[in-house]
């Protein structure tokens, strides 16, 4: 028998695994912010991520992990929003609102594109031209020998 142990993804102790990612001390620290989050955001349902992060000790980038890790349920609660990465349109999930997300993916694609892919309109994905694939190596500046670089 086997006992299956693992370093704490937060403090890094050893701990027998059970359920979590993170050793039970930890894991009761984390579940006690979400409770006061929670507790909170019950008796006060249009505060903002500003209020609610002063409110429960708990940092604005915590928040903004457990809102997106669907730990701290958001829709009932439309004035909780933080900034696009890039922009910073309020958004309540992701870290890139619609259109700079749009925008992002079109400059991957164009990316691809000029490394010589090619765009399926019916299946919208990119593709490398079918000759550089039958031949089995591909000519984009990432590739060096068949090998990808990163």
């Amino acid at each position: 028998m086997t006992i299956e142990v693992e370093n704490c993804k937060r403090c890094g102790k050893v701990f027998k695994k059970a359920f979590s990612s993170f050793c039970p001390d930890c894991f009761a620290f984390i579940r006690s912010e979400l409770t006061r989050c929670n507790e909170y955001l019950k008796n006060n349902p249009d505060s903002d991520i500003h209020e609610l992060s002063e409110a429960t000790e708990v940092p604005v980038k915590k928040i903004i992990r457990y809102m997106n890790e669907g730990k701290l349920y958001v829709h009932q609660h439309p004035n909780l929003t933080y900034g696009c990465y890039f922009c910073d349109h309020q958004i309540n999930r992701g870290y890139l609102c619609r259109d700079c997300a749009a925008k992002f993916n079109l400059e991957v694609k164009n990316l691809f594109l000029e490394d010589g892919y090619e765009y399926d309109p019916d299946t919208k994905q990119i593709r490398s031209r079918q000759e550089q694939h039958k031949q089995g190596y591909s000519t984009d500046r990432y590739t060096v020998h068949g090998t990808k670089r990163i």
